[in-house]
């Protein structure tokens, strides 16, 4: 027997399609902008933590497959202070992350090795962030150190290689040794007024670096502090600085103008070793222009 269907029954029918269409094409949207795995703040339990009566440690991650980290602001209601040494330690999954905005500390080795991650956010809050925090993080492009950080540790950004941009805050006092070493993307420093010494090989092999302000309170750049900056064209070096550490501009083979006011300048061997187009200008008769005539150096008197 055939059975017959109302013209009622096949608008339903009809309605009722349309709108399980639209449903289910609304279903794949939400899902492609908003990732189960990414969606929101992720859960505690994605971590491993620790907790105190006042601050909560992010020591690591459980959820193996999580690539965008979106950190809770409190687990059992204490707030998230800390992201603990060696946290996210090599997890090569990690793209991006987004700390919460208590976070005060980021950890020795924090985020080392996190060769996939192309951002971060470093919350206002943050004013400790430890050594090799960010090293060997190669895709990463920008990141912003907060004003209440006064030390970048030793190799802090040591091998970002994709960092474009690191803005120094006015308050830092200390950059430690190797901590922009090899950020061969870095185009411009400015070195604030509150450092004194400018530490070997902080920025050795920044071979896209084609500007560097150095302000009057160095009193010495340590050896290879510059080595191998290839794009480096120019430098005015204040006449506070009263020495110039061995090898600390070999190999900017662009560099072709150095001005050098302080007559006694201490210059270290091989300091502008490979330096095919350099000329030195300083002081006539000045302990500076002795070194430039017995190391083959052009000179010109400033």
């Amino acid at each position: 027997m055939t059975q017959s269907i109302s013209t009622k029954e096949k608008r339903t029918r009809t309605v009722g399609r349309r709108l399980s269409t639209a449903f289910a094409a609304l279903l794949v949207i939400v899902g492609g902008l908003c990732p189960l795995a990414s969606c929101g703040k992720n859960k505690a339990e994605d971590y491993s933590y620790s907790l105190t009566v006042t601050d909560a440690t992010i020591n690591g991650l459980n959820n193996k497959d999580l690539s965008t980290l979106n950190i809770p602001d409190a687990i059992d209601g204490v707030p998230v202070t800390i992201i603990g040494n060696s946290a996210f330690n090599g997890c090569t999954v990690i793209t991006s992350v987004k700390l919460p905005k208590t976070v005060t500390t980021i950890g020795n080795s924090a985020f080392s090795g996190c060769v996939s991650m192309e951002s971060v956010n470093v919350p206002d809050a943050v004013t400790s962030i430890g050594q090799y925090a960010f090293a060997n993080c190669k895709v990463l492009k920008k990141v912003n150190i907060p004003d209440g950080v006064t030390h970048i540790e030793h190799k802090t950004f040591f091998n970002c290689q994709s960092l474009t941009t690191a803005d120094i805050p006015g308050h830092v006092s200390q950059i430690d040794s190797f901590a922009f070493s090899n950020c061969k993307s870095l185009k411009k420093v400015k070195i604030p007024n509150y450092v004194t010494k400018i530490e070997a090989n902080t920025f050795e092999n920044c071979e896209s670096l084609t500007s560097v302000e150095i302000t009057n309170s160095i009193t010495s750049i340590d050896e290879s502090a510059f080595a191998g900056c290839a794009s480096l064209g120019s430098i005015a070096i204040p006449a506070t600085v009263t020495k110039i550490g061995v090898n600390a501009f070999n190999g900017c083979t662009n560099l072709k103008k150095v001005e050098l006011p302080n007559p006694d300048t201490s210059i270290g061997k091989s300091a502008f070793a490979n330096c095919p187009d350099l000329t030195i200008y300083a002081a006539k008769g000045s302990k500076v222009e002795v070194y430039a005539r017995e190391n083959n150096l052009k000179f010109k008197e400033l």
